[in-house]
């Protein structure tokens, strides 16, 4: 950690005294774990060190890039003149910026010190625990496909000619098992998870009580007739929904043409309980974070309040064509990628019912515990999905039994605008977005493709 920030000021000096123009650098540097057991043997363990810096210089308009993974200071004048070389081909360059810093920022809690202390020996001996549990918790359970635990931790450091010098180091914890359930005819699989920032987060019998009991369930279910019924999403179903149309809510995507709340700002555009909010600020959201990928600081966004598009999700470039302020949503995937944007801890507001009594004012119709075919059953731009999917039947305001082979038909939008009341059951989505949200009660009927 001390070498890189040693190098990334000695990279600084050096472009200050042979290089005109504004210039920045960003470096990440972290480890990652990864260990997955079968039959009570380890079948996969991954440790890795990484460590990668880019470099950026705005030269008479145009911004070059440069990277390395090396943190030696002799590569150091190659590393500048590379960028400076690549900001001279760009052609036709949208306005960039280095920024100046904000005023200010933001502390939330990013990082568990408690899970310095967890050794490599406990996460193996905890992947074991959950595969042993979850053969134990039923005879129908023959089998553990995967039970795995990750971690990681990661450093991100900005500085520039502009005077910014910001770092951040953050960490997390999760777990997983997939048990496979069987009645001698028929498998099916469950998924159950558990993670955070401290020892505490690491709950085997929750993350095996879910998977089992979905792998169970699921043992007898059968399609249903093909129909317009009235639906719930169920909160990590929802969780998934969210995700895979939250790049509606990028002005980038808006701007391009691939989103459909262009020029929507002040508009009602969901029912009066939808209200989405964006808050990187949280003590230990999977998505906080003091500062975004350009160093704006982060900051708690109302995007969606009751039914009402207050504003797009913000970059530098985006939010200067818009003629607005950053929202502090710019992103990046890697060290070398470029700036996007992209939600972090978004959430849907939840309500006061729980599951079962938002099954029991339904009264006939679905819970949609999962979907699938996300990626080629969804439209990002239109909002249009046709998803395989799989839940429960509900029948006189209770749960019954478990429902597979369905494909549920829809458009996001208009699903936004039909949400009746959300539930008050909120589910963190551990991978991919820092997505949170309850199960929601969709009003009026959905298109459901079965038997």
């Amino acid at each position: 950690m001390s070498n890189i920030n040693e190098f990334c000021k000695k990279l600084l000096s050096y472009a200050k005294t042979n290089c005109d123009g504004e210039f920045e650098v960003y470096a990440a540097t972290g480890e990652t774990f990864k260990v997955e057991v079968l039959e009570g043997q380890i079948k996969n363990y991954n440790v890795n060190d990484y460590t990668g810096i880019s470099f950026r210089i705005k030269k008479d308009g145009k911004m070059g890039y440069a990277s390395t993974t090396s943190y030696d200071e002799d590569g150091i004048p190659v590393l500048v003149e590379n960028a400076v070389k690549n900001a001279s081909i760009i052609e036709k360059p949208d306005e960039q910026f280095i920024f100046s810093g904000s005023e200010s920022y933001p502390s939330p809690k990013v990082y568990g010190k408690e899970l310095d202390t967890v050794t490599a020996t406990e996460k193996i001996e905890f992947a074991k625990l959950m595969e042993k549990k979850a053969k134990e918790a039923d005879p129908r359970i023959i089998k553990v496909e995967s039970s795995s635990v990750i971690s990681g931790k990661s450093t991100v450091i900005i500085k520039n000619s502009n005077g910014m010098d910001l770092c951040e180091t953050s960490n997390f914890i999760a777990a997983y098992v997939i048990p496979i359930a069987s009645d001698g005819e028929k498998m099916k699989d469950g998924f159950g998870i558990c993670g955070g920032f401290d020892k505490a987060c690491l709950d085997a019998d929750k993350a095996v009580s879910k998977g089992v009991r979905e792998a169970i369930d699921f043992l007898d279910a059968k399609s249903v007739k093909s129909a317009s019924m009235r639906i719930i999403f169920r909160n990590s179903a929802m969780c998934d929904m969210i995700e895979t149309f939250s790049g509606i809510f990028s002005s980038e995507n808006a701007q391009r043409g691939l989103s459909m709340l262009a020029g929507k700002e002040g508009e009602k555009i969901a029912a009066d309980c939808v209200t989405l909010i964006d808050d990187p600020t949280l003590d230990f959201g999977f998505g906080s974070h003091s500062f975004d990928a350009e160093g704006v600081a982060g900051q708690r966004t109302a995007v969606v309040e009751n039914g009402v598009l207050k504003t797009l999700l913000y970059d530098l470039e985006t939010a200067y064509k818009a003629g607005v302020k950053s929202t502090g949503n710019a992103s990046k995937g890697g060290y070398t990628s470029p700036i996007g944007i992209s939600v972090s801890n978004f959430t849907l507001t939840p309500g006061e019912k729980t599951l079962e009594q938002l099954t029991k004012k339904m009264g006939e119709g679905l819970i949609i515990t999962e979907v699938s075919g996300l990626h080629a059953g969804a439209n990002a731009t239109t909002g249009d999905f046709s998803l395989m999917a799989g839940g429960y039947l509900v029948e006189n305001g209770k749960q019954g039994r478990a429902v597979n082979g369905i494909t549920v038909s829809g458009n996001f939008y208009e699903l936004l605008k039909n949400i009746e009341e959300p539930g008050c059951d909120v589910y963190h989505n551990m991978f991919g977005s820092a997505i949170s949200a309850p199960s929601v009660l969709i009003g009026g009927k959905m298109s459901v493709a079965g038997e």
